[in-house]
């Protein structure tokens, strides 16, 4: 999420003021807690207190200069309130049981208590600030509650810590309070753990990726905490140090875009991982081999962590960065899948864009703004991050996601990925575009000269004909030898042009239609019995469907003649969709694909695919083979003949 930094210079100060002076309290506290541990040994407690109070206020004031009053920065920011537990509770174990140390220990058994927002209100808050919803009301007045009961019972037990009596001396019956209080805050913190994961189910993807690093870093907390066979003190401060990493995580989170941060947090999680997997493997070797070679125990531990700490710091970093990013944390595997399903519909190939990016939608869009693919939920036009898909300077469509990811690597290059494939069919939609317009201008011409040949020139040399019968009559014999001569040779040109008018478009198809051209074809073709649906023949079809049509027909008729030993066979012709379907059915032994395709059912392919059609050859179950051809209607045609 992104938030404004504000304009006020006070209001980005306080907080720094605030970490600044936790930090210097520890400092101060630091020689007093060393000259203790000398007399009086190392109090764990305190050493917890010095690392979080030194520390997560930093985060706090991070959160709070971008984003004022923010909950969870003022949450990060009252640890400080351990760096005065850990200074006075020194300052007083080092002068010794005085009143002023007495009022010290007091004050200090206060102001740790607002530590426990951390365990509690923080995950209820995470990362926005609010409750999930309001069903979440009552928990969150609970734990406020109960943190302000153990103020008061602080203020007012009669019996410190240490056993002093209370400088106050009221002597309240309180002092059992606290660690009842203590407990039931505890057992609250659960349930706000739980708000953590009803948010993270009903969190948009984009989101889930800020609250997968939290949950790593509780883990990673709940680790160090329970850390076997390490001393007190030493598991004290790594619980500290668990407790630094998920304030960090937690700020990482509510200042997504502040540069590095996120990286930092993930590197230390990361750490923090491989140095606990290596302190449970040092335990485990020195345990197992001081039953056998005691003397060498350690030597052995030690060598094991040395071999075993830069694969495993590569096996944590591989696996919270696959929880945290899911498949956008390898970004060559997701490349790899959204390549892979390029040879699909498009829709794969966008919803492998989804998935390898953790987005909730994604769209592809054509260079005019035609959605061409989704996946998921896309953002509403205008909203989301639109990033060109550009080929050789020129942007040929737009690959839309949810949220701001304008600057994301990865989809940058699954937008050149995708924009090559959709240039690349560009191109090929418009050379079969400029193929399919050369076939139909083509035949389009043909028709025009079989027209103009046959109903112009021929009946001109016809009239020729009879004009030189009638000057021969009236001619000497030597002329009308070369009348004659003149005669047998428009007569041959006659036959040509005839066999040239045939050759540029079957006469039938002029004469009768394709229809009747069909049905004399079926009549006067030898072989089985043909049955003819063309009620739903379009009456004006393009010149080139009509001649490609007709002569489909004639090839598969003639295939199921020679070639299937058919008794009979079914055609029927209609226009459908936009398009027109052609389909002939016989009952002979069927196709085998494993034979291949001759030349007459490559012919029907070819001319299908000149027009932009597609061609099924199957068998039918029963015997029998089937051709369906699909030949798309590129202009509007008439209503079919009735």
């Amino acid at each position: 999420m992104l938030i404004d930094v504000p304009a006020d210079p006070v209001t980005r100060r306080w907080p720094w003021a605030v970490a600044g002076l936790a930090a210097a309290l520890v400092v101060i506290g630091i020689p007093l807690a060393v000259a203790n541990a000398a007399e009086h040994g190392v109090a764990g407690v305190y050493v917890v207190d010095a690392v979080i109070g030194g520390l997560v206020p930093v985060a706090g004031a991070l959160v709070l200069t971008r984003a004022p009053r923010h909950r969870v920065g003022l949450v990060l920011l009252s640890t400080a309130g351990l760096a005065v537990s850990f200074v006075l509770a020194e300052w007083a174990g080092h002068v010794g049981p005085t009143v002023p140390a007495s009022w010290a220990r007091w004050i200090s058994e206060i102001t740790w208590v607002p530590f426990l927002a951390i365990p509690t209100l923080l995950p209820l808050w995470f990362p926005t600030g609010r409750v999930p919803s309001r069903r979440w009301r009552p928990l969150q007045a609970l734990v406020l509650t109960l943190l302000g009961a153990l103020v008061v019972v602080g203020v007012l037990q009669s019996r410190l810590e240490d056993g002093t009596a209370s400088p106050l001396g009221l002597g309240l019956p309180v002092d059992g309070a606290t660690a009842v209080l203590t407990l039931a805050t505890l057992v609250s913190a659960l349930a706000c753990l739980a708000s953590a994961v009803v948010r993270y189910r009903g969190a948009p993807r984009a989101d889930r990726r800020s609250l997968r690093r939290f949950v790593v870093a509780v883990a990673l907390l709940v680790v160090l905490v329970f850390l076997p066979g390490v001393p007190i003190v030493v598991g004290d401060l790594l619980m500290g140090i668990g407790v630094v990493i998920v304030a960090g995580t937690v700020a990482a989170a509510v200042l997504d875009g502040l540069p590095g941060l996120d990286v930092a947090v993930d590197r230390t999680v990361v750490a923090g991982l491989a140095a606990a997997t290596c302190s449970v493997l040092y335990v485990v070797v020195v345990a197992a081999a001081g039953a056998w070679v005691p003397d060498a125990a350690g030597f052995l531990g030690v060598a094991a962590v040395a071999v075993a700490f830069a694969p495993l710091r590569e096996v944590a970093a591989r696996g919270v960065r696959r929880f945290v990013h899911g498949p956008a944390a390898e970004p060559l595997t997701a490349l790899a899948s959204v390549t892979a399903r390029l040879d699909g519909p498009l829709a794969g190939a966008a919803e492998a864009v989804r998935a390898g990016a953790a987005l909730d939608g994604v769209a592809v869009l054509d260079r005019e703004g035609i959605e061409l693919a989704r996946a998921g939920t896309p953002p509403a036009p205008g909203a989301g991050t639109a990033i060109p898909m550009v080929v050789a300077g020129a942007t040929v469509g737009t690959l839309r996601v949810t949220g701001d990811r304008s600057a994301d690597p990865l989809l940058t290059a699954f937008a050149r990925t995708l924009g090559a494939t959709l240039h690349a069919s560009a191109l090929v939609d418009e050379l079969q575009a400029a193929r399919e317009g050369l076939v139909l201008a083509a035949e389009e011409e043909r028709r025009r000269l079989h027209h103009d040949l046959h109903d112009g020139l021929g009946p001109v040399l016809a009239h020729a004909v009879l004009g030189l019968d009638g000057v021969r009559v009236a001619a000497d014999p030597a002329v009308a030898a070369e009348l004659d001569a003149v005669k047998a040779g428009l007569r041959a040109a006659i036959a040509d042009l005839r066999h040239l008018v045939h050759g540029l478009r079957p006469p039938a198809l002029d004469e009768l239609g394709l229809a009747g051209a069909l049905a004399e074809h079926a009549r006067r073709a030898a072989g089985p019995r043909v049955v003819l649906d063309l009620d739903e023949v379009p009456a004006d079809l393009p010149a080139a469907v009509e001649v490609a049509t007709y002569r489909i027909v004639c090839e598969a008729l003639a295939n199921a003649a020679r070639h299937a030993g058919a008794s009979r066979c079914d055609v029927t012709i209609a226009a459908t969709g936009g398009e027109l379907a052609v389909e002939v059915r016989d009952d002979g032994v069927g196709f085998e694909a494993a034979a291949g395709e001759g030349v007459g059912l490559g012919s029907i392919r070819r001319r299908a695919a000149e027009l932009g059609g597609t061609t099924r050859l199957t068998s039918v179950e029963g015997g029998g083979a089937r051709v369906a051809v699909r030949i798309p209607l590129r202009e509007p045609v008439a209503e079919p003949a009735p």
